[in-house]
């Protein structure tokens, strides 16, 4: 058109109510044709769309047999009957389902037997309910491959992701745990109550992402309804592994007393190993009679003395991510206990690799 494109109007989505917009508007009821057979009763599970993906309620209903009643987001359902509460996925900021989350702190006071599944912004609702906060992503987590590590087990599967907020898993209350975990990016992928039947996810386990689904959560949840006393849950710590682009090795220098033909060989063996692994290495070593110093070890060597006047300037040239300061004896470690507390690692954003100086 003719309006410049600095006059135009900006449209930012994260100040609407995005739930709200994609939500339906009146209650509906789904029964499957025929009854779970393994729960010897009809299972009544209110679901509450926030943004509700149809595979889901056909999922729950023709899947796993339950008689599912799909709310609007913000449908009061605090004096309902129902035998679970599922919290369905949906778009934009979770602070805006702020009637949700009244409503799922009031079933988790006063039925705190009930059990509570969540999906995507489910997790996120069902954290607020609990107490923490969520945050913004600077990008988000969206595709079809999407790792994501269960914290009671450490088993890895590929999941179904689409989101820009997320749960800020530091902020969990007393008796709240994570329950999973992004291996990309460490965020957080579930939460898990330690003895109450309520846990969410931060993906998609109905959309079946493959290569081990994880529509055992599902079962997980019917589990949870059929004996509501939830044992304990247990979880063990994980990290995003580093990852090091380039290495700096403080070398061996001259062969003395208390710093013999040792270090030369340990120091080559991790010039080795940073090979193998993809990783470039800068050497510094004055001595040119070493293995260390041998033509197609190290990819960049400086025939220089490891002082920190000289060590400094690498950094500055090389910018390494990290440094090995223990392959290089008395001479080396001395330099790196000097950098360190100079505050140089610190300003150079360097790594101590191995054993750390502090």
């Amino acid at each position: 058109g003719s309006t410049a494109s600095n006059q135009l109007a900006m449209d930012d989505p994260n100040l609407r109510n995005l739930a709200a917009e994609v939500s339906r508007k009146k209650k509906e009821i789904f029964s499957p044709k025929e009854p779970n057979a393994k729960l010897q009763r009809q299972v009544h599970v209110l679901a509450v769309d926030c943004g509700i993906k149809n595979n889901i309620i056909r999922y729950l209903v023709n899947g796993l047999g339950l008689r599912v009643t799909v709310v609007p987001w913000d449908y009061d359902f605090t004096q309902d009957s129902f035998d679970g509460l599922f919290l369905s996925n949906g778009p934009g900021d979770p602070t805006m389902c702020a009637k949700t989350v009244e409503h799922v702190k009031y079933v988790m006071k006063h039925r705190p037997d009930t059990p509570i599944f969540g999906i995507c912004l489910g997790n996120q609702i069902l954290a607020l309910a609990a107490g923490a906060s969520t945050y913004k992503m600077r990008f988000g987590n969206r595709g079809m491959n999407q790792p994501v590590v269960d914290l009671r087990t450490q088993r890895c599967y590929i999941t179904a992701q689409n989101h820009g907020f997320a749960v800020d898993q530091t902020t969990l209350p007393q008796h709240w745990v994570p329950l999973m975990v992004n291996a990309n990016d460490g965020t957080n992928e579930g939460i898990i109550h330690s003895s109450k039947p309520w846990f969410s996810v931060q993906f998609h386990p109905e959309a079946k992402g493959g290569p081990t689904d994880t529509d055992f959560l599902f079962n997980y949840f019917l589990q949870f309804i059929a004996e509501p006393t939830a044992s304990v849950v247990t979880t063990m710590p994980y990290s995003v592994p580093s990852l090091y682009r380039k290495v700096l090795v403080l070398g061996s220098g001259g062969l003395t007393i208390g710093q013999a033909g040792e270090f030369d060989y340990s120091g080559s063996q991790a010039i080795k190993a940073l090979k193998e692994a993809g990783v470039m290495s800068v050497l510094i070593n004055p001595n040119i009679a070493t293995v260390q110093t041998s033509a197609g070890m190290a990819d960049r060597v400086y025939f220089l003395p490891v002082t920190p006047e000289f060590v400094v300037k690498v950094i500055e040239r090389e910018k390494p991510d990290g440094i090995f300061a223990a392959f290089g004896g008395q001479t080396a470690l001395n330099c790196a206990v000097k950098l360190y507390q100079a505050g140089v690692f610190e300003k150079y954003n360097v790594k101590v690799l191995g054993t750390q100086i502090d």
